[in-house]
Parts: C-alpha cells; sequence; structure tokens
C-alpha cells in the first residue's frame, strides 16, 4: 500500500473543481482501490477529508457506533454519513468538491491538500499555517522523536 504524503497547493475553480495532483494520483490503484472517491468534513475544523472508496470502506467497518449507547452515536452516523459523498475523477484528475460541504467547511477557493496516511485533507491555506504552528525559520523544530519510534499495538 502507498501513503499519501507532502502538501500541494492547489485551487478550487468557480465549478468547485480541484484537481487531484499527480504525485496522490499515482498512490491510488483503482482495482485495489476503486475509482472514485469520497469525501467528508475533516477531523479538523474547516477541513474536509478525501478517501479512496476502499478506505472509505475500511474507516466505515471500524467506527461500532451500534455499541455505544445514547444519542450521540446516531447523532454521529446522521451527521457522518448524510454528509459523505462519493465523487468521480476525471482523466485530468479532477473531481467536483459537494457544495455543501465546502460551505459547511467555509474553505475558499486557495487551499492545500495534504497527505495523511490513508487519507488526503483540504486545509484552508491560512488554518493549515495555524494549525501547523511550527516555527520553521527560528528555533522551535518539531519534537517527532516519540511518534517515530512508536511501535505498533499488540493483543495482550
Amino acid at each position: 500500500m502507498r501513503f499519501f504524503t507532502g502538501q500541494y497547493d492547489r485551487t478550487i475553480d468557480e465549478k468547485k473543481r480541484i484537481q487531484l495532483p499527480s504525485q496522490l494520483r499515482s498512490a491510488i490503484d483503482p482495482e485495489r482501490d476503486g475509482a472514485g472517491l469520497y469525501i467528508t468534513l475533516g477531523e479538523d475544523p474547516g477541513t474536509l477529508s478525501i478517501f479512496t472508496e476502499r478506505g472509505f470502506e475500511d474507516l466505515a467497518s471500524r467506527i461500532e457506533t451500534e455499541f455505544i449507547p445514547g444519542p450521540d452515536s446516531a447523532k454521529f452516523e446522521l451527521q457522518f454519513y448524510a454528509l459523505a459523498s462519493h465523487v468521480d475523477i476525471d482523466k485530468q484528475g479532477r473531481f467536483v468538491l459537494p457544495d455543501r460541504l465546502v460551505k459547511k467547511a467555509k474553505v475558499g477557493s486557495d487551499v492545500f491538500l495534504v497527505g495523511r496516511k490513508n487519507r488526503i485533507d483540504l486545509w484552508s491555506r491560512a488554518e493549515l499555517d495555524r494549525s501547523m504552528g511550527i516555527d520553521w525559520e527560528g528555533d522551535k523544530w518539531p519534537d517527532w522523536q516519540g511518534f517515530l519510534r512508536m511501535r505498533p499495538r499488540t493483543e495482550t
């Protein structure tokens, strides 16, 4: 499996189309991952998350709201699945962003597509800079050591 990595400066056109960069497209195998994409509201406020068909199926299979009693799980399912949209990619690597998701996320036309391992997140340029919060020019280099040395959890 190839992972989605990198950040790519993009523009959403007046028809709400955006082009998936070739570096991200090359990580998608239509036979393994499906030919289309699913778009949802992102985990971070003001973002959208983009999944391959297979990636969305994997995510949906891990979400087990039936084991969480109460109204929160029903509300989550209503919101998450009702807002998720399937889109097709054209030969130029473009796809149309659902208008209601663009409005809910409040993203403008100038955005970044950011690889996030098994998904791609769409960020407004200002929000990405603010959320990363890294002073690349100064002395505050990110402390990634703990994450880079993590080991997968094992069943006990």
